[in-house]
């Protein structure tokens, strides 16, 4: 058994530490991951939505160009 000292009594705070970042590294990829998956689905079922509004609208028809008048010539 190897003589008592701070880091066998208390832990490597430098271990600790590195779980501790390890943990919060892996619980902010799973919020990102979590919140990119709500907005792909959120961006699809809008996009479904616009489609059928537009699918239902009558197709606008194109507006005529207004004639241009001609400028009269005075004599």
């Amino acid at each position: 058994m190897a003589p008592p000292n701070k880091d066998n009594l208390f832990g490597s705070k430098k271990q600790a530490s590195l779980v501790k970042a390890s943990q919060l590294d892996s619980t902010v990829k799973e919020i990102l991951a979590s919140e990119q998956t709500i907005r792909e689905r959120k961006t699809a079922r809008l996009r479904e939505l616009r489609l059928e509004k537009e699918a239902l609208q009558p197709v606008p028809e194109p507006k005529a160009k207004a004639k241009r008048k001609t400028a009269k010539v005075s004599e």
